[in-house]
């Protein structure tokens, strides 16, 4: 907020008084004005990217080779346990998460992958007794929680994101942060793998963490027959963005992709974006924490 500063010289003492008094007057009505335009301002943020404030505060790292998620808070209950599609032939398989005294499911078999092991973090949701209560909710595990031993795991901080960090650091994917307006800390994401081809998301910033509403899939492709500007299909469960070439950069590490610039959005085209993805109210959240240790981590919760 600007600061109003006076400066006031050499005056006669009777013209002083009425002047200091006229400018405290209007310094009060600026402050007020810019502290109204301010709350405004973040109201409008928070009503266009509505999200459910995340379950967690204290974040915990597994500290040793491995370790079971058990369903209680007790070493001898049944352990989460991930299964992957039998026979799949892509590189993307279906997987399910269960626990490990449920039947098992046909057309799965037990996964080789360590759910817990040393360097992952999990959200903690409480505690009780020697054991921490975390979230597993995530793409695939539709459980929601579940126990590890408070002797396996350390505390990790995290610290708030930055824009800058979002903007310009190498950290996997493209991002825009809006930085003022009516759309002040709304995010906009595109990321591109040669598996899952570019996806574009729209989350906001917020108490220094990034929550993304998980109420769509964007796909974005290049469309060489349109002139200019951007085409939005939401008539499917998974939204379709196509661009123009005019508003495409090229795909660093792979030859003859492109992808969407962000930077070329223009504000009608961001107004079109979030009008889109704004319309269902989301299931689940995805917040992404900065960890100093570690970098960029995305957790997943309930938007209750």
């Amino acid at each position: 907020m600007k600061t109003i500063k006076t400066r006031l010289f050499a005056v006669l003492l009777g013209m002083l008084i009425p002047m200091l008094t006229t400018n405290c007057g209007d310094k009060k009505t600026a402050d007020k004005t810019e502290t109204t335009e301010t709350a405004e301002a973040t109201a409008k943020t928070e009503s266009i990217i509505q999200v459910a404030s995340p379950p967690f505060q204290k974040f915990v790292v597994v500290t040793v080779a491995e370790e079971g998620l058990y369903k209680e808070a007790d070493t001898n209950s049944p352990t989460l346990t991930k299964w992957v599609e039998s026979d799949c032939e892509s590189d993307i398989c279906e997987m399910i998460y269960q626990w490990s005294d449920q039947p098992r499911k046909s057309g799965f078999e037990p996964s080789t992958d360590i759910i817990a092991c040393e360097g992952v973090i999990f959200p903690v949701l409480g505690e009780e007794g020697e054991f921490y209560k975390v979230s597993t909710i995530n793409h695939w595990c539709e459980i929601e929680s579940a126990y590890i031993p408070k002797t396996s795991v350390g505390d990790i901080e995290w610290a708030p994101i930055k824009v800058d960090m979002l903007e310009t650091e190498d950290i996997g994917f493209k991002c825009r942060v809006m930085k003022d307006g009516k759309y002040k800390d709304v995010v906009f994401t595109d990321e591109y793998s040669e598996l899952e081809g570019e996806t574009f998301r729209v989350g906001v910033l917020k108490d220094g963490y990034v929550a993304t509403p998980l109420t769509y899939h964007m796909f974005c492709n290049l469309n060489n027959d349109q002139k200019d500007g951007i085409v939005i299909d939401d008539s499917e469960d998974d939204i379709t963005l196509k661009f123009a070439k005019s508003q495409a950069m090229p795909v660093e590490y792979e030859d003859d992709a492109f992808r969407l610039d962000l930077t070329k959005l223009s504000d009608d085209q961001i107004a079109k974006i979030v009008d889109t993805v704004i319309k269902k109210k989301p299931e689940y959240v995805d917040c992404m924490y900065h960890f100093p240790a570690q970098g960029l981590q995305s957790f997943t919760y309930l938007s209750k």
